[in-house]
């Protein structure tokens, strides 16, 4: 009777009372539920007087999960939260805050078990009594006070035991919480669910309940409800590094809204730049535009490896081309003749080599045209990646004179290659 912490005594006050009905013998009865109770109420003292005298710490009290007396040498040391393997190590006695009292409704799941056991017995039988009486000798009142004093007062006893069992199970799974984290002070709810078969939203709601009612003086849940902190120490470390990913999140999201606001900036100055073009050169741009996909076309439609390699090679010089001029619109001029001959010319060409490659009868002339088209696309290519690199040609000329004038300056300066020692 000592060891069992009032966690079967509802059963046993219960198997009392059904072996006196089975045996038809209630000379023990009293006497046995008076041994059960005298025991829990002994329980009940000597885990007030324990709570009052010392408290039981983790650290050097022999505590039994059977009875929440909690023992072992392994709680002599306290663990430091580390950063890099989001854990903790022992270095250090244990401090105050790893002191836990006696397990919140111990005392009371005892008392409401006992009382309650004991007042849903006797009021269910004190009614079955005076409903037996009652229905004999055909006395009314009988069942007016069955009513109105015994099912009342019934109804209460159950709820008393109701309550104690629910608090017992509560502590129960305290303990399996105390046995599960083993010397960790920060452990992850869902590991919590191998040892109870509780999702991890029911644990969750479970330990803060535990909390709010000073299971765990110091424990702490975070805001995603993922993980459990024992003590204030772990939790300050916790809320250190939500702020610092905080600050990061911020500094991440004030970058992004630069670089969008770079990028809308540069395309309203790509826009007004566009605006600013003249509409011949605009005209002439779009058009440009319009032929390269119309190259790009005729290179899905013609089935050959050769000519297709060809065909990308023009479709990637004539784009470049236009992106030059578009960004460089004074160098239109040196285009003009590109964009009213030459690649007008170039598509006729493409278009008569898609008809001969139509042509399910080849013979000797649409092959040697299709050949001198593919040898000709040769020369539209050197001749177009000619016209690319003489764009360039003002640019190149520009950084050549700064590199000049650089080393002019570093050789008067005696910084030159040939001054150096």
């Amino acid at each position: 009777m000592n060891n069992r912490g009032g966690l079967n005594l509802g059963d046993e006050i219960r198997n009392i009372v059904q072996d006196a009905v089975n045996n038809r013998d209630f000379n023990r009865l009293n006497r046995d539920v008076r041994n059960v109770v005298n025991g829990a109420l002994d329980e009940v003292r000597r885990s007030i007087a324990g709570k009052h005298s010392n408290h039981q710490t983790w650290n050097n009290q022999s505590w039994k999960f059977d009875d929440y007396q909690y023992s072992h040498d392994r709680y002599s040391e306290t663990w430091n939260f580390n950063n890099d393997q989001m854990g903790y190590k022992k270095n250090k006695p244990a401090s105050k805050s790893d002191k836990i009292t006696v397990p919140v409704g111990k005392v009371s799941s005892i008392l409401l078990t006992v009382f309650g056991s004991i007042g849903s017995i006797m009021f269910l039988i004190a009614s079955i009594v005076l409903a037996i009486t009652g229905y004999k000798l055909g006395i009314r009142i009988m069942y007016d006070i069955i009513t109105f004093i015994l099912l009342p007062c019934f109804v209460a006893s159950m709820a008393l035991l109701l309550s104690g069992g629910r608090i017992r199970k509560r502590l129960k799974r305290f303990q399996k919480y105390i046995a599960q984290m083993h010397d960790l002070k920060y452990f992850m709810i869902k590991d919590f669910s191998s040892g109870t078969g509780r999702s991890s939203k029911y644990i969750a709601k479970d330990l803060q309940k535990m909390i709010d009612i000073g299971m765990f003086p110091e424990g702490h849940i975070d805001e995603k409800k993922t993980c459990f902190m024992l003590n204030n120490e772990s939790y300050e470390q916790y809320l250190r590094l939500q702020e610092n990913m905080r600050m990061r999140e911020m500094e991440e999201q004030a970058k992004n809204k630069e670089d969008t606001l770079r990028q809308e900036q540069a395309q309203k100055d790509k826009d007004n730049k566009k605006d600013a073009m003249e509409p011949e050169i605009r005209k002439a741009i779009d058009e440009g535009r319009q032929y390269v996909q119309k190259i790009k076309n005729a290179n899905i439609e013609i089935p050959g490896e050769e000519i297709s390699r060809k065909l990308d090679r023009l479709e990637e010089v004539t784009g470049k081309i236009f992106d030059y001029v578009e960004a460089h619109p004074e160098k239109f001029p040196e285009i003009k003749k590109f964009t009213e001959y030459f690649l007008p010319t170039t598509l006729k060409l493409l278009d008569a080599y898609r008809e001969f490659d139509y042509q399910p009868i080849r013979g000797e002339n649409i092959s040697t045209a299709k050949k001198e088209i593919e040898d000709t696309m040769d020369t539209i290519n050197l001749a177009f990646e000619n016209l690319l690199d003489d764009l360039f040609q003002d640019a190149a000329m520009d950084v050549s004179t700064d590199i000049s004038v650089l080393e002019t300056m570093l050789a008067q300066e005696g910084l030159a290659k040939k001054n150096i020692k």
